[in-house]
């Protein structure tokens, strides 16, 4: 009556060892995929939407000047900092983490480009941490109207050096930037 159960657990035994080698040559083709597959993918649309951050950059930097620094509106100056700082930030996070990263992991054979690409990098570091210095420094409305005269000159060596930048990341660098 009850041999049904003695025959599905005298089958039992070999049937796990053929379920555990199966999920163990699973979890091997997995590990496989995932080791291939890892890092930053290709995206069809940064390029477009770095350049389009750049427009956006562009756009509030002038206002900081026409809106606040030359109407004297140290509170409209501050507000446009404030927003271009979240902006850049947020760029610079876009770039760093996927547009770098991608050039760093697909030109790592081409030992030339590569080092081209990190320099790159380096001096992109370099103008972040003069702009973020640059917004942090001009941040307040009652600071800013007493370094009326500072802030012309700081906000003109910003605007060169982004304005450099941004012309050689969109000449130059992006067209490293294809699909693998």
């Amino acid at each position: 009556m009850f041999d049904f159960v003695g025959k599905f657990f005298k089958g039992r035994p070999e049937k796990k060892k053929e379920v555990a080698r199966k999920a163990a040559k699973d979890l091997r083709d997995l590990k496989q995929s995932n080791s291939q597959s890892k890092g930053v993918q290709y995206d069809s649309g940064l390029i477009q939407n770095l350049e389009r951050d750049h427009e956006m950059l562009v756009e509030i930097f002038g206002k900081i000047w026409s809106e606040g620094y030359e109407k004297s509106d140290f509170d409209t100056l501050c507000l446009h900092l404030s927003e271009f700082k979240s902006l850049f930030q947020s760029h610079l996070l876009k770039e760093n983490v996927k547009f770098y990263v991608y050039l760093e992991q697909s030109l790592r054979r081409d030992t030339h480009s590569l080092s081209i690409v990190k320099e790159f990098r380096k001096d992109m570091n370099d103008i972040a941490n003069a702009v973020i210095a640059f917004c942090k420094k001009y941040d307040k409305p009652e600071y800013t109207e007493v370094a009326h005269e500072s802030f012309k000159a700081d906000y003109q060596g910003i605007g060169q050096a982004l304005v450099r930048r941004v012309q050689l990341e969109e000449r130059d660098l992006y067209s490293l930037y294809v699909r693998n």
